[in-house]
């Protein structure tokens, strides 16, 4: 016969709080505190008058083994959350502790009330049978579970796919191993399934192919170029840049060539996103190729090339809104639109990129493009965003110097280009135009030394005049300007 546990039952109760915000397994504290709500119940039921009770030593015995239970639990959180923390013992060391005290406590419980536990399993074999055959799906879960730990193969936070079932590994148990699926749901699959069927673990960098199709009149090769092209010049979120994404021709089908372009992804499991921005990024890069994306089907659906968003614009309102090209009367301004390029960009890639040639510039339509300017430690730093009427990367289109900064949109982006044939025959019959333009980029820039470097208006006004007469020089030199030409000497 057992004291009344009336003391040891609180100094549990003071003891699992204490427990509380050190401990992980919090869940094993909130069950040690049911079992010590229902001892405090049997407490406060003595009260009652003895008519109304059962025997005493029933009371005494069932109230000292819901202590019991409730000290194991709080042992398995000390011993094994705490104390052996940094040993990493498998799960299943800390749930057979647990199930081998649940079930001393309960026969010892049994033993007090008089029961013959011993010489039930004896003496029927009946009994014996019923209680193995339903035991049956437990051991084997619980076997599964033993294997799963000790081989090692599966781990929590991996993305695994079960049958219909595929998922991120919350953690394996005795009996079941917790998934949580895309949608944020969780399962619990019985440990024998898990061994007993084909379990594939999706490892960071798993190939995805993202497939569509395109008419015969489309030039394979051409279109192949344009989407892998896309595809690795700009990051897209969510896939791998190593080894770099490929498109190829998978099938020659009635009407149509079937297309995939292979990409690897970063994250197992989230490929939702990371899809719709490699068909994004498609969309654009064949849009930009001149490929009629209209004819795209099982894919995505787009309006025809000529209705483009922003290309319906007229482009000489966009020039005449440009400093550099105040000077020019409007058959002239129409001369060099007939040769801008419509280009739509999508979130993320990169319109220029800092370090390399070219000898152009952009006219923002609509949209938002962020210009970075990366630092030598290697860090990429936004220096503006430029919005609708603004222009960029003119230093290079009139100097032929390489990019001083990088371009990326930050949303959808319609833009026209202009390249150096497009400006070469009007600043051959116009050479003053040279020097004026040298005046509009000289300014511009000695407004950000301004604001940079804080300088004074004196020293500003110097150096705006040593920025006019260098890119002077360079402007007449890159288009091939006589020495006069433009008073450039």
């Amino acid at each position: 016969m057992h004291a009344t546990p009336q003391w040891i039952a609180p100094v549990l109760f003071a003891f699992s709080i204490a427990l509380w915000r050190p401990a992980h397994e919090r869940a094993r504290l909130r069950t040690a505190g049911g079992f010590l709500v229902l001892w405090a119940a049997i407490w406060l039921a003595t009260f009652l008058p003895a008519a109304w009770l059962p025997r005493s030593i029933v009371v005494e015995d069932v109230s000292w083994s819901l202590v019991e239970l409730a000290a194991i639990q709080i042992a398995v959180v000390l011993i094994f959350d705490l104390l052996l923390r940094r040993v990493h013992l498998p799960k299943f060391v800390s749930e057979i502790f647990i199930v081998a005290g649940y079930v001393a406590t309960i026969f010892n419980l049994l033993y007090q009330l008089g029961v013959n536990v011993t010489g039930i399993f004896a003496t029927s074999a009946v009994a014996t049978a019923v209680l193995g055959l339903a035991l049956q799906d437990m051991l084997s879960n619980i076997a599964g579970g033993i294997a799963l730990e000790f081989e090692g193969g599966i781990r929590p936070g991996d993305f695994i796919q079960c049958g219909d079932v595929s998922g991120w590994v919350r953690h394996i148990r005795l009996r079941h191993t917790a998934i949580k699926t895309k949608d944020g749901d969780t399962v619990f699959l019985p440990n024998h399934h898990l061994t007993r069927s084909p379990v594939s673990i999706v490892a960071p960098g798993h190939r995805q192919f993202v497939r569509f199709v395109m008419p015969y009149a489309i030039d394979p090769q051409e279109l192949i170029d344009a989407v892998e092209f896309a595809l690795r010049s700009s990051p897209i979120p969510g896939i791998a840049a190593d080894p770099a994404p490929y498109c190829v021709a998978e099938e020659l089908a009635p009407g149509h060539i079937r297309y995939a372009a292979v990409v690897r992804l970063a994250t197992p499991g989230v490929d939702t996103v990371a899809i719709s921005a490699v068909l994004v990024r498609i969309f654009f890069a064949l849009q930009r190729a001149g490929i009629p994306a209209s004819e795209i089907s099982q894919l995505i659906e787009m309006k025809a090339e000529g209705a483009a968003r922003g290309e319906s614009r007229n482009p000489v309102d966009i020039l005449r809104r440009t400093p550099i090209l105040r000077l020019l009367s409007d058959p002239d301004l129409f001369e060099i639109g007939s040769h801008l390029h419509h280009l739509s960009f999508g979130p993320g890639e990169h319109i220029i990129r800092q370090g390399e040639s070219g000898a152009s510039m952009y006219f923002i339509v609509s949209g938002q493009v962020s210009i970075l300017f990366r630092s030598p430690d290697g860090i990429d730093r936004q220096v503006s965003i430029m919005e609708p009427g603004d222009f960029f990367g003119e230093a290079s289109l009139l100097t032929g110097e390489i990019r001083s900064a990088s371009a990326v949109a930050k949303s959808r982006v319609d833009c026209y280009k202009l390249g150096k044939e497009g400006l070469q025959d009007v600043i051959q019959r116009l050479p003053e135009l040279a020097e004026d333009m040298s005046v509009v980029m000289a300014h511009r820039q000695t407004e950000l030394s301004v604001v940079r470097e804080k300088l004074d208006e004196e020293t500003a006004r110097r150096r705006e005049a040593e920025d006019q007469a260098q890119l002077l020089t360079r402007i007449t030199r890159f288009f091939g300007l006589s020495d006069n030409s433009g008073k450039a000497q």
